[in-house]
């Protein structure tokens, strides 16, 4: 067995597993605001932009249309966001924040820090790895932009 094709040396299986790990911890935390992961990814990109195209979501998150479409139905039938048709281009949708949707950020702003010390991370700590996943996101980019 080549010791470089053994799961534990594997940077994709590492990051698979971190990343279901923190899923799984945001579970409750989430679950207290009535919102599963994805959703809450989609309701930060509103909380931060309030309105923004259909496909700059779909963008920003890093889903496909397919993916984002029943996530995002689902919010609008809690009533946290609605679809509004541009009013030149009957393709284009925009996707706003409604009121309630903004209460409930009331209700996550201490999520974040609340992973942080349940992961018993200092901000420091905290800081480092959000830049150390960014430059590893900002090479995987380069590298898809190469392979298409």
């Amino acid at each position: 067995m080549y010791e470089n094709l053994k799961l534990e040396n594997q940077l994709c299986f590492k990051i698979y597993s971190v990343s279901k790990s923190i899923v799984r911890i945001y579970g409750p935390l989430l679950k207290e605001i009535d919102l599963t992961y994805p959703q809450y990814l989609a309701m930060m990109v509103l909380w931060e932009h309030k309105k923004l195209p259909f496909k700059e979501i779909s963008s920003k998150l890093k889903m496909k249309t397919g993916t984002l479409t029943p996530i995002l139905s689902k919010l609008e039938g809690s009533g946290y966001l609605e679809r509004i048709k541009d009013e030149n281009d009957d393709r284009k949708i925009y996707i706003s924040i409604t009121q309630k949707g903004l209460e409930i950020e009331d209700r996550a702003k201490d999520i974040p820090k609340r992973i942080a010390e349940d992961l018993n991370l200092e901000e420091k700590d905290y800081q480092k790895y959000l830049q150390e996943f960014d430059d590893l996101a900002n090479k995987l980019d380069c590298i898809e932009e190469y392979i298409k």
